[in-house]
């Protein structure tokens, strides 16, 4: 089973937004990272299986 974590589409959606605002330096990029973080740590974590694959099958 391989992990994910899975995020709303409005949370994508801020993340997007938060890092194309972020620029090289000062003090307003450290509060962006910090919204970023504390989105990515929203995500909810689970599991999904990958198909199985049927014999002959690379």
């Amino acid at each position: 089973m391989n992990k994910i974590i899975t995020y709303t589409e409005e949370q994508v959606l801020h993340m997007k937004y938060m890092l194309n605002a972020v620029t090289i330096t000062g003090i307003q990029n450290a509060k962006q990272v910090a919204g970023i973080a504390q989105i990515l740590d929203l995500g909810t974590p689970g599991e999904f299986q990958e198909p199985e694959q049927k014999e002959g099958e690379a």
